[in-house]
């Protein structure tokens, strides 16, 4: 009996220590971001959705991928903005992702659709900050997107 409780606690520990030192480690600056994107969403004032940086990448990659079959105004327009306010950022970061360039879809990374979503906000008039967009569920989904009326 003893044995056995002695064995018992043995392996308990040794999964435990596993655990510990298996844990996969997390990317600090995508941790930053994501904290900074939910604390912008939580202070309900203008958020801060993506980085200059970022857009500007986002930009040449709509220039040479997307425009291939969209204007700008395909993404900028009273329709557009309709159908995207109030939703959450996911919804319309999964949509290009999954279903563009429409020859061939999901092709870019995932880092070139979040600069390409970049670059839509700030075409529809959403102001950068210092926290870039991150392709990750759990902050897009927190985030409503509130698109100004075309001006």
């Amino acid at each position: 009996m003893m044995l056995s409780t002695t064995l018992s606690s043995m392996v308990i520990a040794s999964v435990l220590m596993l655990s510990v030192w298996n844990t996969p480690r997390v990317d600090v600056q995508r941790s930053i971001s994501v904290q900074a994107v939910v604390a912008a969403v939580t202070a309900k004032d203008s958020t801060p959705l993506y980085t200059e940086e970022q857009a500007t990448t986002g930009a040449a990659v709509f220039g040479k991928i997307c425009a291939e079959c969209h204007e700008k105004k395909d993404v900028t327009s009273a329709d557009f903005r309709a159908k995207w306010t109030g939703r959450p950022l996911w919804d319309l970061y999964e949509l290009v992702r999954t279903t563009m360039p429409d020859s061939n879809p999901g092709s870019l990374s995932r880092d070139e659709y979040a600069a390409t979503l970049a670059y839509i906000l700030k075409l529809n008039g959403i102001p950068a900050g210092p926290a870039a967009v991150m392709p990750d569920t759990t902050a897009m989904k927190a985030v409503k997107l509130d698109l100004p009326p075309p001006g």
